[in-house]
C-alpha cells in the first residue's frame, strides 16, 4: 500500500475533525443567539402591552378601593343602627346585619389586597425583564465577537432581535459551507479507502477509513 495514501486517508481524517469541530462550536454559538432571541423576544412582547396592563391593573385596584370604601360606609351605618336599637328583635336584625356588613367588608380588603399584589407583581415583573437586558446584551456581544459581519453591541430588546436574526442567518450559512466541505473530505476518504481496500467503505466518516486501512495493514491509527 503506498504510504502517500496512508499520508492522505490521515490529512482527511485531521481536516474532517478540524471542521466537525467549528461546525460544533457554530452550532454551540447558533444555540446561544437563539437563547438571546427568545428572552429579549418575551421581554419585548412583554413591554409591548405593558402600559395597557398595568393601566388595567391599577384601575382593577382603584375600583376595590373603592368598593372597600363603600362596604366600610355599609358597615359603619349597620352599627348606627345596632347601637339604637332597643327592642331585641329589632337588636337581632340590627346584629345580623352588622355581621353581614363586616363579612362584606372582609371579603372586599381581600380584594383590595389581591389587586394591590397583582399592580406590585406587574411592576417586579417590569424590573426583574429591564435587569436582565444588560445581561442579554453581554452574551450578544460575546458571540458576535466569534463571527463576522454582525452588529457588536445590540442595546435593548428590538436591536437584540434584529442582531438575532441576522446571527442566525451568518450561522446557518457558514454552517452550510462547513457542513458541503465535509461532505466532499467523507466521499474523498471513502473513496481512496474503498480503492486501496478493494472493498466499499461508503458512509465511513474519514477516521473510521483510517482506522480499517491501519488494522488492515497492522498499523496503528495517527
Amino acid at each position: 500500500m503506498h504510504p502517500g495514501a496512508l499520508d492522505e486517508i490521515q490529512r482527511l481524517a485531521e481536516l474532517d475533525a478540524e471542521l466537525a469541530a467549528e461546525a460544533g462550536r457554530l452550532r454551540r454559538l447558533g444555540d446561544e443567539a437563539e437563547a438571546v432571541r427568545a428572552r429579549a423576544a418575551a421581554i419585548d412582547a412583554f413591554f409591548a402591552g405593558y402600559a395597557d396592563e398595568e393601566t388595567r391593573r391599577r384601575a382593577t385596584t382603584a375600583a376595590a378601593r373603592a368598593d372597600l370604601t363603600r362596604r366600610e360606609e355599609e358597615s359603619a351605618r349597620a352599627r348606627d343602627d345596632l347601637a339604637v336599637a332597643r327592642k331585641d328583635e329589632e337588636r337581632a336584625v340590627a346584629e345580623r346585619a352588622v355581621a353581614r356588613a363586616e363579612d362584606r367588608v372582609a371579603v372586599a380588603r381581600a380584594r383590595v389586597a389581591r389587586a394591590a399584589e397583582a399592580e406590585a407583581e406587574l411592576e417586579r415583573e417590569a424590573a426583574e425583564r429591564a435587569a436582565e437586558v444588560p445581561s442579554l446584551e453581554h452574551r450578544a456581544a460575546e458571540v458576535a465577537s466569534q463571527l463576522r459581519d454582525l452588529p457588536r453591541a445590540p442595546t435593548g430588546p428590538k436591536e437584540l432581535l434584529e442582531w438575532a436574526s441576522r446571527a442566525r442567518a451568518n450561522l446557518f450559512v457558514a454552517i452550510r459551507q462547513l457542513d458541503a466541505q465535509r461532505d466532499r473530505v467523507i466521499r474523498e476518504a471513502n473513496e481512496l479507502g474503498s480503492m486501496l481496500l478493494g472493498e466499499p467503505l461508503y458512509g465511513s466518516t474519514p477516521a473510521q477509513v483510517e482506522r480499517r486501512i491501519a488494522a488492515t495493514i497492522g498499523l496503528p491509527p495517527s
